[in-house]
């Protein structure tokens, strides 16, 4: 490679030089033969001004000197001529050069002040145009030799160059690419998992290195992958186990939390799905009761008849001694024993009995987050009881206060009223007192039935939609269409920011608000504000343009439904207020705290 790049490297170089110094010679040859049409210019201009008046002669004949001069001294010229003393094209160059300097030039000069000497000066200037005529063959000459010795340098480099590449192309072959396409076939068969092919190359250079090399990486490779595979089964299994484990937590969660209630099925199915996990015989769960002195069994998977179910018990009285146990799991025999707690409390036991003993399957981990998600539904499930419980009891003691304060005191009024009416036939009574004694018992029970409407209504409110802001909507558009009057709402809450229960009573309180307005206030329009301040109490505000609450009015029992709307407030631990609206109307106005 190097002997090739250097022969390419003087070749370029050889036919760079001998182009440079073509050039050269071109450029000479147009300058020498201008030299010689110069020549004759200067004759001709020395014949035509010889005879003129010396002023025109000499200016026309030393333009004509002087432009010879210059083409003579020109560096085109200059650069052709060869540098060598005894180089023939040099040495004619200074014969003409001297010949210029020392004959053409002052014979030119002489004729400018003498024009007698013009024959003598022309006699001269054939003999040195043929000097100069030689000079341009010369040159022309160098320039062929050049041009031919660049032609053979073009013509030997064309045949040299595909030669070598030839030759190389032949060494690389079979000392470099053969070798690396063996390397490159082992490597791809490599590739493909094939880890029994070695380079049979065996040479002492950089490739043989290299082969060693890969043959020594192949057997490493061999070895790493057969470990790396049974990692990959290893962590694929493991992998895998995990997945059904997540899969089955999953499953359980959704189970609970589709029935909250664990109502119907609910813990068969996930009986089923932890049994078809662990590839279980029977699966039982245990509930503990609150006194953890004993415990029962709530459901199984698959079912137990009562034959099946005493001999399951009765099994596991002989393999477990204790019902209370601190271990999380305990085994005996063919049975598992979980403990179903959460944090702070037992709740029950799950019972897994297997048909022969399978440790692989059995996940202690898994257990203890089964036996907290089963534990988190009883728990939830027990909580969910108690607060319906609870709500039920509120409702039923909200409602029996709601008739004491009501309907129960006119049904006490209309009781009396009858126990007058009967004295007053007794006695025989005048006919105008009787009838004033049945006007006040209509009175009362009319009332009383008036309350009971309201109770009723009261108690069968329910919001329509989830937010709170369009149940409030909606209820003011269904009062508009009842009564057709207008109303301006202006509501900053947000539905978060009440708790389902204190809904309940606003809801109330609104409908019962608007019912006194359409019923009693004569109004045209209420406006409905509801806020939340910095102290994060709730502001509701409803003011109508109506006749108002006359203090007369506003101390008599019942009326407007004032006293349901103030048991409700209470309920939401505000004080309502009833206030005089500016000009006319009313203002019903109370204060809460927000369910933060």
């Amino acid at each position: 490679m190097l002997i090739f790049s250097l022969g390419i490297t003087f070749t370029l170089f050889s036919i760079f030089l001998l182009t440079g110094q073509s050039s050269n010679k071109g450029s000479a040859i147009n300058i020498s033969g201008s030299l010689r049409m110069q020549s004759y210019v200067v004759a001709l201009t020395v014949a035509e001004y010889a005879t003129r008046e010396q002023e025109q002669r000499t200016k026309a004949i030393t333009r004509a000197v002087n432009e010879f001069e210059r083409r003579l001294n020109s560096p085109g010229l200059v650069k052709a001529i060869p540098n060598k003393p005894n180089d023939s094209l040099r040495i004619l160059y200074h014969e003409i050069y001297s010949d210029f300097y020392g004959m053409l030039k002052p014979m030119a000069e002489r004729v400018i002040e003498n024009p007698s000497t013009e024959a003598k000066f022309l006699n001269y200037v054939p003999s040195f145009v043929s000097k100069v005529d030689k000079f341009v063959f010369d040159i022309e000459q160098s320039l062929a030799v050049q041009m031919t010795w660049l032609r053979i340098g073009l013509i030997a480099t064309c045949i040299l160059v595909p030669l070598l590449g030839a030759v190389f192309l032949i060494y690389f072959q079979r000392v470099f690419f053969l070798p690396l396409q063996a390397l490159a076939d082992v490597a791809s068969a490599v590739r493909k998992g094939n880890f029994s092919v070695r380079s049979n190359y065996k040479k002492e250079n950089e490739l043989g290195v290299l082969a060693g090399s890969f043959n020594y990486m192949i057997e490493d490779l061999s070895r790493l992958y057969e470990s790396l595979e049974e990692e990959v089964k290893r962590k694929t299994k493991d992998l895998d186990q995990r997945n059904k484990t997540v899969n089955l937590l999953f499953t359980l969660r959704s189970i609970f939390s589709s029935s909250p209630t664990l109502q119907g099925d609910t813990l068969s199915k996930a009986l089923a799905e932890l049994m078809h996990y662990i590839h279980g015989n029977r699966i039982a769960l245990f509930v503990v009761s609150d006194d953890l002195d004993s415990y029962r069994l709530s459901t199984a998977y698959p079912q137990l008849d009562d034959k099946n179910k005493e001999e399951f018990l009765q099994n596991l009285k002989t393999q477990f001694s204790s019902a209370n146990q601190n271990k999380l799991t305990e085994e005996s025999g063919n049975y598992l024993r979980i403990q179903v707690k959460d944090a702070s409390r037992l709740v029950g036991y799950l019972v897994i009995h297997f048909e022969e003993t399978q440790d692989e399957l059995r996940d202690y981990r898994l257990f203890e987050s089964v036996s907290e998600i089963f534990a988190t539904a009883l728990i939830n499930a027990r909580k969910r009881e108690e607060g319906y419980r609870l709500a039920l009891y509120e409702e039923r003691s909200t409602i029996a206060r709601e008739l004491h304060d009501s309907i129960a005191q006119s049904l006490a009024f209309s009781k009396i009223q009858l126990t007058r009416l009967s004295l007053g036939l007794k006695e025989e009574l005048p006919k105008e007192q009787l009838q004033e004694i049945v006007n006040e018992l209509r009175t009362g029970v009319s009332t009383a039935y008036t309350q009971l409407r309201e109770v009723l209504t009261a108690f069968r409110l329910k919001p329509t939609s989830a937010d709170i802001r369009q149940s409030i909507h909606k209820l003011l558009e269904e009062f508009h269409e009842r009564s057709g009057i207008e109303y301006n709402l202006k509501n900053d809450l947000l539905d978060f920011e009440i708790n389902a229960n204190k809904q309940v009573h606003l809801i109330h309180i609104l409908k019962e608000a608007l019912t006194n307005i359409e019923k009693h206030s004569r109004a045209s329009k209420v406006n409905v504000s509801l806020s939340i301040d910095s102290d994060n109490f709730i502001n509701v505000s409803i003011a109508d343009n109506g006749k108002g609450l006359q203090p007369a009015e506003r101390e008599k029992k019942g009326h407007f439904g004032l006293s349901i709307m103030e048991e409700r407030a209470k309920a939401l631990d505000a004080e309502i207020n009833f206030l005089p609206n500016t000009p006319t109307g009313l203002i019903v106005n109370f204060r809460f705290r927000t369910a933060n």
